[in-house]
């Protein structure tokens, strides 16, 4: 998670006020009076399904939830590979 300024949030979805209102309705976005809490990489695919692919909103939480479940189940497996390739770490 990211610290901004919501004015610096506001340059990198260039401008777009209303998808970070959007943002903050559905808690992707932590906001406390002009700082916000940000996880950059949701926030721009989020702004790209929104915007570029016109996916609707229950669509893109979904797709959020679904790309966390993926990049914890990588890195889970990249472990478990770690701890095959590692004799000293087998149980």
């Amino acid at each position: 998670m990211s610290r901004f300024t919501y004015q610096h949030l506001l340059e990198l979805v260039e401008g777009d006020d209303e998808l970070i209102l959007r943002l903050v309705e559905e808690g992707l976005v932590e906001r406390r009076d002009d700082i916000v809490t940000v996880d950059v990489d949701r926030v721009l695919l989020a702004r790209t399904l929104w915007r570029d692919l016109d996916v609707e909103w229950a669509g893109i939480e979904i797709i959020l939830k679904l790309a966390t479940e993926l990049a914890a189940a990588r890195k889970r497996i990249a472990e478990l590979e770690a701890a095959l390739a590692d004799p000293t770490r087998r149980s």
